[in-house]
């Protein structure tokens, strides 16, 4: 908010102080910066050194620092912007009436814009379903990245899905209504009660609900601003939340990890919204519900009479009796400050901040998203197994002791099958548990996404060469190349869309169009392909960029052109 308000006088710059060890690595700041929509400049202060330098005791902390280079204010903790404006408002007039103020814009090109678009972006969590009598399993996808969920139909041998349904427009906000008009903001966790779909819209602090037979959306609770400070009044969608993660409902109750304010609540009949369990400190204290705390709560699921929580920021694995006196107990973990990556039974088994979890046929799987690992942890014993995952990130398919996954974040399983949202990959792989075999899920029916996958105000402009055409209807051909090693995806459309028209095409034949040009002009033509490694066509692109093409008018000038075009 601070930075549209004063886009012509304030800079920010992040200075990111790693408490993990996987955050001090500048490839995985880059892919949190994208992930999470981070477009100003970030330093990575592996070392501390800034954070030495300016004496910064907590995170997150602030410093304003006014055109002199002098530091006017520091403040930690979170701050409310509409208050913080009125600092820097003062601060404005001060070096505006010294002649200090420097308004020169600097040119900056976000991580973003660099990034290839793919059929899937940061996907985060998974629910599996199966109408009851029918035979068709569907894998619903939180894409969050591309701020929309996908209704995914899987093949009977698991090896490929058909996209039936999206929900979302693919662009962040908060709309309700019919699903290809409907606006989610980083949706994270799902669970389905009755005939809806419950999301957790975690960047719109919301929770909403999709009918599924009507596909029609609607928020339940939050209004879409983030809470601060005490519980609010009123209804559910009178009250403000903080971050919700991961959902879990039982009848007419659903629960709501709320990783913002480090507890868990509860909605039931969509009517009355309160508190479950957790003071809302950040702390791992355990005990009755209403005396606990948690760290960030990042995913639900729940196994002998008792509800498993991730509790990433402490990386921990903790559980709730769901009794009539329902007592929060650690099962791993010591603290903020105790993490790392060994596997065993009692207090020196680690994770590293884990943020998935699904119990299955007595286990609970665990997705320890910085140790690129999927493990296993026996409620019964104790004991800590790694399950795939060699502890480096990657996107190796094959034997479990082999496989690579990159920051997984979401599990599920079903009928022997462990279905795995690979975050940072931006694919969905699935673990065969009895031949201890990960494959990629190869996904069909990509034309469910076709102008949706990559937003078009970051598309790059490439102009192209001048042609000269005679008056009158001028026909374009676009012939396309790729690089060596890749080939347009058989299975997907590819497009072109130039004014209001838009035209698919298969990568059999080139793409041609008609325009009717009297005077001199220019043509903006969007490509979008969707592209595949040709020796692995798991591993699939999406290519989108604004072709302009400048038109001179001669009266001996071509009637047909032909536009070269290669994808670098």
């Amino acid at each position: 908010m601070l930075r549209e308000q004063f886009l012509d006088e304030l800079i920010i710059i992040g200075v990111h102080s790693a408490k993990f060890p996987g955050e001090k690595l500048t490839a995985h700041i880059r892919e949190a910066m994208m992930r999470h929509g981070i477009d100003h400049p970030v330093v990575n202060d592996a070392d501390f050194q800034i954070w030495q330098q300016y004496a910064i005791r907590a995170w997150p902390t602030l410093v304003l620092i006014d055109p002199r280079g002098k530091v006017v204010d520091t403040q930690s903790g979170e701050i409310l912007a509409e208050e913080y404006a009125a600092k820097i408002e003062t601060l404005i007039a001060d070096f505006e009436a010294k002649e200090l103020l420097d308004r020169t814009p600097l040119e900056l090109r976000p991580e973003r814009a660099a990034e290839p678009g793919r059929p899937l972006h940061y996907p985060s969590k998974l629910l599996l379903a199966q109408p009851e009598g029918g035979s068709a399993r569907y894998l619903f996808i939180a894409d969050t990245g591309h701020h929309r969920l996908l209704k995914v139909e899987l093949a009977a041998d698991d090896r490929s899905g058909e996209i039936v349904q999206v929900f979302g427009t693919g662009q962040p906000g908060l709309r309700d209504g019919p699903a290809g008009e409907a606006q989610f903001h980083d949706p994270h966790g799902m669970t389905l009660s009755g005939p809806n779909l419950y999301v957790a819209d975690t960047e719109n602090h919301a929770i909403r609900a999709i009918d599924l037979a009507t596909n029609e959306v609607r928020t339940v609770a939050g209004t879409g601003h983030k809470a601060h400070g005490r519980l609010g009044s009123g209804g559910p969608t009178d009250i403000s939340l903080r971050s919700p993660w991961a959902l879990w409902s039982e009848e007419a109750v659903l629960l709501i990890a709320m990783a913002g304010s480090h507890q868990i609540w509860a909605l039931v009949d969509d009517t009355r919204l309160g508190i479950f369990a957790g003071t809302g400190a950040e702390a791992l204290v355990d005990g009755p519900v209403a005396e606990a705390a948690f760290n960030q709560p990042s995913d639900l699921s729940v196994g002998f009479g008792h509800m498993f929580v991730a509790d990433a920021e402490a990386s921990a694995i903790r559980a709730i009796s769901l009794g009539e006196d329902p007592q929060v107990m650690t099962l791993v973990g010591q603290g903020l400050f105790e993490f790392g990556d060994v596997d065993g039974t009692g207090g020196h088994v680690r994770l590293q901040h884990p943020t998935g979890l699904t119990f299955y046929d007595g286990l609970v799987y665990i997705a320890d998203s910085y140790n690129h690992k999927i493990k296993t942890l026996d409620p019964t014993t104790g004991e800590v197994k790694t399950l795939i995952g060699t502890g480096q990130p990657g996107d190796m398919d094959g034997a479990f002791f082999e496989a690579e996954l990159y920051e997984p974040e979401g599990v599920v399983a079903s009928e022997g099958r462990l279905y795995i949202a690979d975050t940072n990959n931006h694919l969905i792989r699935v673990a065969d548990l009895a031949a201890g075999t990960l494959q990629t899920l190869m996904l069909h029916g990509l034309e469910q996404l076709v102008g949706r996958s990559a937003p078009q105000d970051l598309a790059e402009v490439h102009r192209l060469a001048p042609v000269e055409v005679a008056p009158g209807e001028v026909e374009v051909t676009l012939t396309i190349s790729l690089s060596e090693g890749y080939k347009l995806n058989p299975d997907a459309p590819q497009m072109i869309q130039w004014g209001e028209t838009m035209l698919t095409f298969g990568p059999a034949e080139p793409p041609h169009f008609n325009v009717t040009v009297e005077q001199e002009t220019e043509i903006d033509v969007m490509v979008t392909l969707y592209y595949c490694q040709t020796n692995d066509q798991r591993l699939c692109l999406i290519h989108t960029r604004r072709l302009r093409l400048p038109l001179t008018v001669a009266a001996d000038g071509q009637e047909q052109v032909d536009i070269r075009y290669e994808v670098d």
